[in-house]
């Protein structure tokens, strides 16, 4: 009498399924990951800014300076795209800067200097994935820590608001 055993393990097919999918979730990591990396050093940028010593009481052009110069010296490409699409005056469509200034509510001097862009990452054939980055430093205080999701309901066409 023949004692027929049941199969164990995963078969070929399944394997191959597993392996695409690990394989298509390491291509997206790999798009992905540069922006991540950047937005750090966006981070750490705005901390460099608003560490500046009398920086809350500059005008927006120092500020505006401040903001090209280490767009130039660290190679923020996502970023840098986004700023400076904003500043072509010839272009068909109108571009948002990603800089903000806002006064912050409840006080009489502080602002806040924030940075909010969209980077379209290609990924297969027609398929992308849109990334969004925001963070907001005080001008003055960088390392105070501000909460983005309590400040999300602000109206960006606020007059206490302007951009570059």
């Amino acid at each position: 009498m023949k004692i027929k055993k049941k199969q164990q393990g995963a078969t070929l097919i399944t394997w191959l399924i597993v392996a695409a999918f690990l394989g298509l979730t390491a291509s997206a990591v790999v798009k992905v990951a540069p922006y991540y990396i950047e937005f750090n050093s966006v981070k750490s940028m705005m901390k460099n800014i608003a560490g500046t010593p009398n920086i809350e009481k500059a005008n927006m052009r120092i500020i505006n300076a401040k903001i090209e110069k280490h767009l130039t010296v660290n190679g923020l490409y996502a970023l840098e795209k986004a700023y400076y699409a904003s500043k072509n005056r010839s272009a068909p469509t109108k571009t948002k800067n990603p800089f903000s200034i806002t006064r912050i509510k409840k006080t009489k001097n502080k602002h806040k200097l924030t940075v909010s862009y969209d980077v379209p990452v290609p990924w297969i054939g027609n398929l992308s994935f849109l990334v969004k980055f925001k963070h907001s430093v005080v001008l003055g205080e960088p390392e105070t820590v501000i909460n983005e999701t309590a400040d999300s309901s602000e109206d960006p066409n606020r007059r206490n608001s302007f951009n570059f």
